[in-house]
């Protein structure tokens, strides 16, 4: 696991956060436990690890240079401002896909009946291979209650779309690996697929980077 030694390894992890008005917000359940984890075994195995984290409900160690966003563009900002200077980008953070149109800078009346329209945010893992084509980049895909092929077609999809080298995809309506959980069950998928069974995240994470450092010393 030499191959990663002294690389520049860029991670994004936990949840963002889109505000509708002052209070509240759309989020998700992400904790950034699988992000977290990789981080640490990317350290263990020699490279220079940054981080960048939304809302995430685990300790950050001070070891790790952070970089912290709470929005989508708050995110795609600090990510595209450094990737050039990686060599492996992991992108495990749960991104919202949507923003709300018109953000109100007040407290919204809840007596009032409200409706929400929506935006698409930027799709960051689309951009990445634009600002450095050399990154190895690591996609991960959350699915819900669908088969393996269709996950499978799912990961391939974003592989074309984006350019990711490998995407770690999961079925997190499985209650044992769901967001927030200490354990996952993964498929790492390029060309081929590796199903790695359920464990918890830090071996998972140790199976995630071994593969990384294969696939980077063939390139």
């Amino acid at each position: 696991m030499i191959f990663i030694r002294g690389k520049k390894v860029l991670i994004s992890l936990g949840g963002t956060f889109e505000p509708i008005d002052s209070v509240r917000g759309i989020t998700n359940k992400s904790s950034g436990k699988m992000g977290l984890a990789l981080a640490k075994q990317a350290y263990i195995l020699g490279a220079d690890v940054t981080l960048i984290v939304a809302n995430v409900s685990v300790e950050i160690s001070p070891l790790f240079n952070v970089i912290p966003v709470e929005t989508a563009e708050q995110m795609a900002d600090a990510i595209f401002n450094v990737v050039r200077d990686f060599d492996i980008f992991i992108s495990t953070a749960a991104v919202s896909d949507f923003k709300v149109v018109q953000y109100k800078n007040k407290k919204i009346d809840s007596e009032s009946s409200l409706s929400i329209n929506l935006k698409p945010t930027v799709k960051i893992i689309r951009k990445i291979k634009q600002i450095n084509p050399d990154i190895f980049l690591v996609g991960f895909k959350a699915e819900f209650n669908i088969s393996q092929d269709e996950i499978i077609y799912c990961a391939r999809k974003q592989i074309n779309d984006a350019g990711t080298d490998i995407v770690v995809a999961n079925d997190v309506s499985n209650k044992d690996c769901n967001f927030g959980s200490d354990k996952n069950e993964v498929l790492i998928i390029d060309d081929d697929v590796l199903y790695v069974p359920l464990a918890n995240k830090d071996e998972i994470a140790k199976t995630i980077m071994n593969v990384i450092s294969e696939k980077v010393s063939c390139r």
